[in-house]
């Protein structure tokens, strides 16, 4: 049996019925990345969620961040050994859209590529480029029809305002630029992050896509909060080890975004009333 592809959902009228529905349930998903750990979310214990794409990273967590209630998602699983080229990025999209999630906040660390962009800040992309080969970057197929989305701006510009403003009222500092999207698991060579300083990229890291472009094909506003962990190869000063920065700066960045997280998923809550 073929299964029906899921349209873009239209806009609808704000009734008080709406509202209402919005407020018993959360509109805002987290897809949370490598530094889960470290923001205090609860660890999903149960079972991975069967998807018409598969099973899910993890099983969608409810949480209370702000005061509000959200879902959550450990995109390298509970025990954060799935490797980025191995998520089930369609699995993940679908189970938030099902779910009802109407904003998609994604989590990525990164390594700092643009000068005076440093371990331990935050950023919001505004463009990425995909290096990535060989994903499921799309829901068609199998007899389903094939989307030709708009993809001119990745991130939606409406969420990352919310996430700037939430920043600014927390008095983070945050930067912009384009996310180049490598393979992984290996991190990068000093000539590859050579190229990707060439082609414009700012950060690097190793799952945006196809997240990204899944969620604009069900409709999901989704946006990126990068958190900075290490200088990306050969750009460390006084060639420190990258690990060794991960080690010292996880943990910094990640209490930003958990600050970040605190002011912005009220924010989210209001716009969706």
């Amino acid at each position: 049996m073929k299964r029906k592809s899921r349209p873009q959902a239209a806009p609808t009228k704000r009734t008080a019925a709406t509202r209402e529905a919005s407020k018993a349930r959360p509109v805002v998903g987290l897809i949370v990345g490598s530094g889960f750990a470290h923001l205090a979310l609860p660890l999903p214990a149960a079972a991975p969620a069967e998807t018409p794409y598969g099973p899910t990273s993890s099983a969608l967590a409810g949480a209370a961040v702000g005061g509000r209630d959200v879902w959550c998602l450990a995109r390298h699983g509970a025990a954060g050994s799935i490797a980025p080229h191995a998520v089930n990025y369609r699995a993940n999209v679908w189970a938030l859209h099902a779910a009802g999630v109407r904003w998609c906040v994604a989590i990525n660390v990164v390594g700092a590529i643009a000068p005076g962009f440093a371990p331990g800040e935050l950023a919001i992309p505004d463009q990425l480029i995909d290096y990535t080969a060989g994903r499921a970057a799309t829901f068609a197929g199998r007899g389903e029809a094939v989307r030709h989305v708009e993809f001119t701006e990745p991130f939606d510009p409406e969420l990352r305002g919310y996430v700037a403003a939430a920043a600014a009222d927390c008095g983070l500092g945050i930067r912009r630029g384009v996310y180049g999207v490598t393979e992984g698991p290996r991190l990068e060579t000093a000539a590859e992050i050579d190229r990707l300083e060439r082609d414009g990229c700012a950060m690097v890291g190793m799952t945006a896509m196809p997240e990204a472009v899944l969620a604009r094909e069900l409709g999901l506003s989704y946006a990126i909060c990068a958190a900075a962990v290490n200088y990306a190869a050969g750009r460390a000063p006084q060639g420190a080890s990258i690990h060794a920065e991960l080690d010292r700066y996880l943990a910094v960045a990640m209490s930003r975004v958990a600050r970040l997280l605190k002011a912005l998923i009220p924010r989210l809550h209001d716009a969706a009333m």
